[in-house]
């Protein structure tokens, strides 16, 4: 080869060379997920109230924007519109909560709590005021549940000593806990009455007896004790407490009602009997339940939502997926999709079929149409995005993916552009 020869080669190597690079990051100029704004995911009511402000400027934490509330009874961040909307509707709780502590009947019987000791199954326990969460720890369950707790128990140890419980990665990608939550509290019975007490209270102030919110958390436990070991009744006087402004979705109205008036344990045994008639039993089911991140109240919201979508197939599949939930965001998150894809197959065609899929849980039409769930507030295209689109295993004549939030336009033609279509603002749509 001559030496004009090798250097045309050499130049054409190069501009190749540079071609591919160019290429590749052309592909890889994703939207950045900078200066975003509270107020381009949630409505001016719940950024300020008469207890709270929301910072103007918001973070993307886990594929939900994270908000920060700043108010006289704490600081919390909240992952997505959903979490916002429940933690601002908690706030007037704390207020009325406050007058009540400041009254001298509270005072009064505080103190009687504090000092009258409480005799559980020949145990003592000398201050329940200060004791927060599920009091005594289930000593003094009645007898006709003690014999579920023990079985649970049996069925733990052998689903661990048989090796047929595996840990599966979490569903979506790790993230540190948002400020002002609590690692959940691991919930057996209703030891001498005092989680009636506790309901009571929370029904009253029209809050989910078992929010992670560990401030309001530790309040319905401290009015709880003074309640139950004290002369406090329930049906003190409270004020007006505003509603919560949840997501119009009746299965959540209806899983909160059941969390007000049964017992955890009750709630699980109800649970169990209508994921039996559902096909569903056995180790996923006792998986599921051992989570505490699935609480009595969003433990019941999953359940109505997949007896909601009828006799199809794979909701055994979502009970599964469901159990690796490792926070309350990605708890919600099932539960979110499941309600979307019931949506769907409500109002636009039934679906034949359910499944989670790594990430995602998806539906199938009879015809063969794929959907997608995916309950966020804000998808850009980013290389998650991206990754998602270009998945072999969703596969189908058509594909759609649903999404709560909004998609920004670029993610739209991107994902257009590979054979999806998209439908979203679907939370407005509930």
């Amino acid at each position: 080869m001559s030496r004009i020869m090798r250097i045309n080669l050499c130049r054409l190597l190069a501009v190749t060379t540079a071609l591919a690079v160019a290429a590749t990051a052309f592909a890889q100029n994703y939207e950045t997920m900078g200066n975003l704004k509270a107020g381009d995911f949630a409505p001016a009511a719940l950024l300020k109230g008469p207890f709270h402000t929301v910072d103007e400027n918001v973070t993307v934490a886990g594929a939900q924007p994270d908000f920060m509330i700043r108010s006289p009874y704490g600081t919390w961040e909240a992952r997505g519109q959903e979490m916002l909307v429940i933690r601002v509707s908690e706030l007037a709780a704390f207020e009325q909560l406050d007058k009540v502590s400041k009254s001298n009947e509270f005072i009064n019987s505080a103190g009687s709590a504090v000092a009258a000791p409480v005799k559980a199954v020949g145990e003592f326990v000398t201050s329940p005021v200060q004791t927060t969460g599920n009091l005594l720890s289930g000593i003094g369950l009645m007898a006709s549940r003690v014999g579920r707790v023990a079985e649970q128990s049996v069925n733990r140890v052998g689903d661990t000593v048989a090796g047929n419980a595996p840990a599966d990665k979490q569903i979506l990608k790790p993230v540190p806990p948002p400020l002002g939550t609590m690692a959940p509290r691991s919930i057996i019975g209703d030891p001498l009455g005092y989680n009636d007490q506790r309901r009571e209270w929370a029904q009253r102030l029209k809050v989910d007896p078992y929010t992670f919110n560990g401030a309001l958390s530790d309040k319905l436990g401290q009015f709880a004790s003074v309640t139950f070991a004290g002369s406090l009744p329930v049906n003190v006087a409270l004020g007006a407490v505003i509603a919560p402004l949840y997501y119009a979705q009746e299965i959540n109205a209806q899983a909160t009602l059941e969390a007000y008036q049964t017992p955890p344990i009750d709630i699980g045994k109800r649970n169990e009997a209508r994921l039996k008639a559902m096909g569903i039993e056995g180790l996923p089911v006792r998986t599921l339940f051992r989570n505490d991140y699935f609480t009595p109240t969003l433990q019941t919201a999953l359940v109505l939502a997949l007896e909601s979508m009828g006799n199809i197939a794979g909701r055994g599949e979502v009970i599964v997926f469901a159990a690796r939930a490792v926070s309350e965001t990605e708890a919600r998150y099932v539960n979110n999709s499941v309600m979307l894809l019931a949506q769907y197959s409500r109002t636009v065609a039934p679906l034949a079929k359910i499944r989670g899929a790594g990430n995602v849980i998806a539906g199938e039409t009879a015809d063969g149409k794929l959907i997608v769930a995916a309950p966020l507030d804000y998808v850009p295209w980013v290389a998650p995005v991206d990754e998602f689109a270009r998945r072999a295993d969703l596969k189908g004549s058509e594909r759609w993916v649903l999404i709560s939030g909004k998609a920004t336009e670029r993610a739209r033609q991107e994902l257009t552009a590979l054979g999806w279509r998209v439908s979203d603002n679907l939370a407005a749509a509930k």
